[in-house]
């Protein structure tokens, strides 16, 4: 079996502001999505903490359960450079997270490339859905607030 999985992070209101992740991930032998997971980050956070966020959680669920050599495609070029080793991290809020990414990528052997986001790529476009389904669902909870 061979895996790939999508990443993706989402902030609204302002940035930083109100912030999800999700990924989503597959079986390239089969057309259907084999797992997602979304998660609600709260407020606030940055656009670029929310998609390591969804790197990171891909990724730690890869580790759990024991997954190795997945292809990861996110749409963030900065993640993909970071973590890749190719840009250097200036942010001392992304630089533990790089760092958590970095460690976990290597460890089970997995590849990180970058996709253009917004260009009708299944995974991506899944991904990117889930990040605003699970913003519009704290959106009225948030509203709510003094």
């Amino acid at each position: 079996m061979s895996f790939q999985a999508y990443t993706d992070g989402a902030v609204r209101i302002t940035n930083p502001g109100l912030a999800s992740c999700a990924w989503v991930m597959y079986d390239t032998c089969k057309p259907e999505w084999k797992l997602e997971q979304s998660t609600f980050l709260g407020f606030p956070y940055s656009n670029n903490y929310a998609e390591y966020a969804g790197l990171i959680a891909l990724l730690q669920y890869l580790y759990e359960q024991h997954y190795r050599n997945v292809v990861i495609y996110s749409d963030s070029k900065l993640v993909v450079e970071q973590v890749n080793q190719k840009w250097e991290v200036n942010s001392d809020e992304l630089r533990p997270l790089m760092s958590k990414a970095y460690g976990l990528l290597v460890q089970g052997c997995h590849m990180l490339k970058h996709c253009k986001g917004h260009a009708g790529t299944k995974g991506n476009e899944k991904a990117d859905r889930l990040c605003n389904e699970c913003l519009d669902a704290h959106m009225e909870e948030y509203a709510k607030k003094p």
